[in-house]
């Protein structure tokens, strides 16, 4: 009797053994590991009161490149356009047309009392373009924009390009100092660095004094 239940079980042992088998698969199937939780590097690495600080960081520097870009743009735009006057109209370019438009407020005052003062005086004081920096105007480029300085923090932004101007057989590296005024970057001074000449700084000498 015994032996007959012996071989019975010996015989059942292998289905026993695969029905154990996938009952674990399908609990296993049903009750998925949960994914070991990871830390996060950032948090691990950055103490939590220096995150600002950096967050803050990065926005200051994109700010400041997206200034930088404005500033570019703002210059070779206006330069397109002085060049663009030069080729079609020669030294017949109205100089103050474009002071008016591409020129700070404090700029145009300023010129504005020299001009009253060559009046007065019958003397002249322009005696080079400051938008072409040459005497001959008819073929002019500007070229190589160079972005000097930038200063943005606060309510008086400023900056300073620097640039070469090509005439027909010479050539001059200049210099211009810009504003923010009204919602657009203008132009605040002119520098002559072939002769080291500051406009603004030669204007109030014209009208400070008799003689230039």
């Amino acid at each position: 009797m015994m032996s007959c239940i012996f071989k019975h079980i010996r015989e059942w042992l292998p289905v026993l053994a695969v029905a154990a088998v996938a009952a674990v698969l399908a609990g296993c199937r049903q009750q998925p590991l949960a994914p070991e939780p990871t830390a996060n590097v950032f948090e691990t690495v950055v103490p939590e009161e220096e995150r600002g600080f950096m967050a803050d960081s990065l926005d200051t520097e994109m700010r400041l490149q997206m200034e930088k870009e404005a500033v570019m743009q703002r210059v070779r735009d206006i330069y397109g356009v002085v060049r663009d006057e030069f080729l079609r109209r020669g030294s017949s370019v109205e100089n103050e047309l474009l002071d008016k438009a591409y020129c700070s407020e404090s700029w145009n005052k300023l010129l504005m009392a020299v001009r009253y003062k060559e009046h007065l005086t019958g003397t002249l004081f322009f005696e080079v373009n400051h938008w072409s920096m040459m005497t001959d105007t008819d073929l002019v480029t500007f070229e190589e924009f160079e972005l000097k300085d930038i200063y943005v923090e606060g309510p008086h932004k400023t900056a300073t390009v620097a640039f070469t101007v090509y005439g027909y057989d010479t050539w001059a590296p200049a210099q211009i100092d810009l504003v923010y005024e009204n919602g657009k970057w203008m132009i605040d001074n002119f520098h002559n660095l072939k002769y080291m000449l500051d406009v603004r700084e030669r204007m109030w000498y014209y009208l400070q004094n008799d003689m230039m």
